[in-house]
């Protein structure tokens, strides 16, 4: 059933693209991770995404297609725990696809629109993948991964408004909207910041080139989101399955520092990320991790 349905996506995206002439394609590999500062993983453990966009113009207005396939990975700060009583936080992973829409509104906005289907449990690797990255990478020995939440098919509606304001020349305020409704998550957003540098009608951490000149850009902002509903903690809506849940703060931020240059046809943005609890049960008031994105333009 899951093959069919991710079969039946890439048609209809391929259907969706076919009948325009695409003046651009782009790569883009994002990954974020915890381990650069703190010794062990823990929380928002790890997130390893590659996506391919492809971008049309009609009457001079810009769309970009996005096709993306991700992996979080979620786990409590005690390592070697293997008593659940004892866990800040669940174990987790979710394997997704998601297709977007991105529409240009006018110069400095755009609105997007999409969905996700996606696994979470065994079938999301990610004990596998975590486990193997501490095998190789680190020489440290498997982690447990002792009541995870369960196997089970995840589909989400995504959607965001993005708008900036110029300040003046170089100095803007940018402001995005954003929700996900589905069985994953439920949720609303908004991220504000200021923006040092060249103004586009995307967001500066989807990282996307849309400006041939090779500048340098700073970012500070921040993320203000209320959770209705959070699988990774809470579980299901529909079942108890999960062998082990906490009560999911609804209210959250999280501060982020950007800086992003583009070399040719290479763009590189790096941002810091200073997290508020996703639960109570945290024993840290702030989780940060790094993100690299690398997005690369072909001619």
């Amino acid at each position: 059933m899951f093959k069919k349905i991710i079969f039946y996506l890439i048609i209809c995206f391929s259907l969706s693209t076919s009948n325009s002439i695409y003046t651009q394609n782009q790569i883009n590999l994002d990954v974020d991770n915890d381990l650069y500062f703190d010794s062990r993983d823990m929380y928002y453990s790890s997130g390893i995404f590659l996506s391919f966009s492809s971008l049309k113009n009609i009457d001079n207005k810009n769309y970009f297609n996005h096709f993306k396939i991700g992996q979080l990975i979620y786990t409590p700060s005690s390592r070697y725990e293997i008593n659940p009583l004892q866990y800040d936080y669940p174990y987790s992973g979710y394997l997704f696809l998601e297709m977007t829409k991105q529409k240009q509104i006018s110069e400095n906005s755009s609105f997007t629109l999409g969905g996700n289907i996606g696994i979470t449990g065994n079938a999301s690797l990610a004990k596998g993948m975590q486990n193997l990255y501490h095998d190789l990478v680190l020489n440290l020995p498997d982690l447990a991964w002792k009541s995870q939440m369960p196997q089970e098919f995840q589909i989400n509606l995504v959607a965001n408004y993005f708008s900036g304001f110029k300040i003046e020349d170089n100095v803007n305020f940018t402001t995005n909207l954003y929700s996900k409704i589905g069985t994953y998550q439920i949720m609303t957003g908004i991220n504000f910041g200021l923006l040092i540098g060249n103004l586009s009608w995307v967001s500066l951490s989807d990282n996307i080139i849309t400006n041939s000149k090779n500048k340098f850009s700073f970012y500070l902002g921040t993320h203000q989101e209320y959770y209705f509903h959070d699988y990774k903690l809470e579980g299901s809506l529909f079942n108890d399955n999960a062998p082990l849940t906490m009560i999911s703060n609804k209210y959250r931020n999280t501060i982020e520092v950007g800086l992003q240059k583009k070399f040719g046809n290479l763009q590189i943005l790096s941002t810091f990320n200073s997290m508020s609890k996703d639960t109570e049960m945290q024993r840290t008031p702030r989780h940060p991790f790094l993100k690299i994105s690398l997005t690369y333009q072909f001619d």
